[in-house]
């Protein structure tokens, strides 16, 4: 086999090899990508819950402090205002709560769903690059039966000019 027709099947391997790298590498990175997504949706979930707490402490502080400025001031604290005035805050805090709530869960959603996505990305990558060396090999392949292959058979004695393929042994 010459030198060239070692190249030539060579780099056909090393550019299926090159494919199978890069397709490999290219799964890693949208792994990388779908968990790197899952955290920052967990974290935004996480901001969430917290926000919905703080206003959950809040209300309890105020309700507190209305109450006792109700007692303080001689007034039932579960009547009249200062019930009216604890009963909106609780409509209002119940209703930022939930919105927290429910925004924590889209945000769990939204991220599992982008990762979800990453990681079929990641998938046809892998697939296409091991697609591609495959037919990079068959090409390396094909190339060698038709650089490589032994020469057809020539024939043994030279043929003249003048040779119409009859019988020579009368010509003399």
């Amino acid at each position: 086999m010459s030198w060239t027709v070692a190249l030539t099947v060579a780099s056909s391997a090393l550019g299926a090899y090159q494919s199978y790298t890069q397709a490999r590498d290219q799964k890693a990175m949208y792994k990388l990508q779908a968990e790197q997504t899952r955290a920052e949706s967990e974290r935004k979930a996480l901001q969430y819950e917290e926000r919905a707490n703080e206003t959950l402490r809040t209300l309890n502080e105020k309700i507190s402090a209305n109450l006792t400025r109700g007692y303080a001031g001689g007034v039932v604290a579960f009547e009249g205002s200062t019930a009216l005035v604890n009963t909106i805050s609780r409509t209002n805090a119940g209703r930022d709560f939930m919105r927290d709530i429910k925004n924590a869960e889209n945000a769990l959603l939204a991220g599992g769903t982008q990762a979800q996505i990453y990681g079929n990305a990641g998938d046809t990558a892998y697939r296409s690059g091991l697609l591609s060396a495959g037919s990079k090999l068959a090409e390396a392949g094909y190339r060698y039966k038709m650089i490589g292959s032994a020469p057809e058979k020539v024939a043994t004695r030279p043929s003249s000019y003048f040779d119409i393929g009859g019988d020579t042994s009368a010509i003399g």
